[in-house]
């Protein structure tokens, strides 16, 4: 039997990391589901009633969203639906300074815990830091990426109240949803973040919620 050489041993793995790559693409598009898009109107905080003290901490805290789920459960899981170069919305083009001058990556992910999707997080993000510092971010949550980094500065929130579940739009809601979005900076780069707490999210729990 003929011995592999390092060399066939190296081009074997990349053949098999592209075929996995490829079924993964190939489902997502077989699927439809990349990329599903936040239908929702950004608006600043003053201009909603939030229904509930506790569900206003959710939306309105500065801290590690990532880092109080893990707090929740001991079985904390970061979903990627899809991460590639594309245009963001109108909404997102226009919250990103000097957006025309440089390329942009969109991703999607699905933030769950105790087996059920508790977060829908959806970045804009430059190419240039995913081609770099985040090249290796894989299925790890981005805000753990961000909130270990002094460096990055975050904007006042935006949030929006949704009637519409984006991962499940003809599922029936026992209460509308609500997700909030803002901007980070680091030197001269900026990314837009919105996250939408699904209907299985800990915020809702003991609220009182009415659609």
């Amino acid at each position: 039997m003929k011995n592999n050489t390092d060399a066939d041993i190296f081009f074997a793995v990349l053949d098999l990391v592209y075929r996995i790559k490829l079924k993964f693409l190939n489902h997502l598009s077989e699927n439809n589901q990349f990329p599903i898009g936040i239908d929702a109107n950004w608006v600043s905080p003053t201009q909603h009633h939030i229904p509930q003290v506790g569900l206003s901490d959710w939306l309105l805290n500065t801290g590690s969203l990532t880092e109080r789920l893990q707090a929740l459960t001991s079985n904390f899981e970061v979903e990627v639906i899809g991460q590639a170069t594309m245009h963001g919305d109108e909404s997102e083009q226009l919250a990103l300074p000097q957006y025309d001058e440089q390329a942009w990556q969109v991703r999607e992910v699905i933030l769950h815990g105790e087996g059920k999707p508790w977060v829908f997080a959806r970045s804009v993000l430059p190419e240039h830091l995913c081609k770099t510092t985040w090249a290796t971010l894989g299925n790890q949550p981005l805000g753990q990426r961000i909130f270990n980094d002094d460096q990055f500065v975050r904007s006042e929130f935006s949030i929006a109240k949704l009637t519409t579940n984006p991962i499940d739009p003809h599922a029936e809601l026992k209460h509308a949803l609500w997700g909030r979005r803002s901007k980070f900076k680091v030197h001269d780069w900026h990314l837009l973040v919105a996250e939408v707490f699904l209907p299985d999210c800990p915020c809702y729990v003991a609220e009182s919620m009415r659609a």
